[in-house]
């Protein structure tokens, strides 16, 4: 190996080094919220809001414990039931708040509220109390994504219940606050 090889071979091992370093020191900039959002609501909570009976809380991300997911025992993710909550920062909690998927306030939990809407996902109800902030979203439609043929009357009826459960999950998890 000539000294010429082995100088570049030495450049390009720092070079990958410092961009390896760079992108560590990114990611560790983003900022991310704290808390155990599974530790907010019991199983019998989250069945009972659902009316099926649910697994208890896993983290959706592993070692991310600010992610948690409820979901219809027996079932698989695409068919089954399920309720999500995740603890946001105030910057994730405040971005959708006025965008393109924005759909209101609701008026009466935590000390702020709103709800969005994204096409393919549904509704989810943000909350913010004190310096919590929290989003939860709900699939509490039989059969899940198996259902292809619903009228518009019986998706507004879906999207009223998921709206009733994650209205009514949000104030049981403020409980814990």
């Amino acid at each position: 190996m000539t000294t010429r090889s082995a100088s570049c071979l030495v450049a390009g091992a720092v070079g990958i080094t410092m961009l390896v370093g760079v992108a560590m020191m990114a990611i560790a900039a983003i900022p991310q919220a704290s808390g155990n959002a599974c530790a907010l609501l019991s199983a019998q909570q989250v069945s009972t809001a659902l009316g099926v009976p649910v697994d208890e809380g896993q983290d959706e991300l592993q070692g991310q414990p600010q992610l948690c997911s409820w979901r219809e025992h027996g079932k698989s993710g695409m068919t089954g039931q399920y309720l999500k909550l995740t603890l946001l920062t105030a910057q994730q909690y405040e971005r959708p708040k006025a965008g393109p998927f924005a759909k209101g306030p609701e008026n009466g939990i935590g000390d702020e509220a709103y709800w969005s809407y994204i096409q393919g996902i549904g509704y989810t109800l943000s909350v913010k109390k004190g310096s919590v902030y929290m989003r939860l979203q709900s699939r509490p439609i039989p059969d899940g994504m198996e259902r292809h043929s619903d009228t518009p009357e019986e998706r507004a009826k879906w999207d009223d219940k998921a709206k009733a459960v994650e209205r009514a999950m949000a104030l049981s998890a403020l409980t814990k606050l």
